[in-house]
């Protein structure tokens, strides 16, 4: 988990202030090869959400095991492969928070002009392929996007994003 924590805080703080950015890795010694199976590892404490939350985890959960199964690999209790993700958030710092003016431009005329702007979320969605066996993480994929608050559109780019994250696997279970 420190890992985890390490790496998300590493690439917030790379690519805080830049484009929204797609990275993947192979990690040394992954054998894709000799993988033929997956399955996603479960979440902790679904029970606990709204009904909205668990229903997001499930969009999530069919996403990654089509995109795995369309490669070839096949779902498994006892996987070669489980496939752990993250999906993390925070406000943006780039966004405004909020004016005050109470002096305009005339200052004989006070305004009590009090807006806020929704602030946009930052977040990042993390892919991690862990071999059962050994449990070491042999490929790792993670995208950076910016939300916008209380949007119905937002898991939807969550979704695009772990589409583009896995056009860059470019590995298929053998035959």
């Amino acid at each position: 988990m420190k890992t985890r924590l390490l790496t998300l805080l590493l690439l917030c703080f790379c690519f805080g202030c830049s484009s929204p950015r797609i990275i993947t890795y192979a990690h040394a010694g992954a054998e894709f090869d000799r993988y033929r199976s997956f399955s996603i590892k479960p979440h902790s404490k679904i029970k606990e959400l709204s009904n909205k939350a668990r229903d997001t985890f499930e969009r999530v959960d069919q996403l990654i095991a089509d995109q795995m199964q369309s490669r070839g690999y096949q779902y498994s209790h006892d996987p070669d492969l489980i496939i752990d993700y993250d999906i993390s958030t925070g406000l943006s710092q780039n966004t405004p928070n909020q004016r005050y003016d109470r002096y305009s431009y005339y200052w004989y005329y006070p305004t009590y002009d009090y807006s806020v702007q929704p602030q946009d979320v930052e977040a990042l969605v993390e892919i991690e392929m862990i071999e059962a066996g050994s449990k070491k993480t042999v490929w790792t994929g993670s995208a950076d996007l910016t939300l916008k608050p209380r949007r119905d559109d937002n898991l939807e780019k969550v979704e695009q994003k772990i589409v583009e994250i896995f056009t860059r696997f470019q590995y298929a279970a053998p035959e």
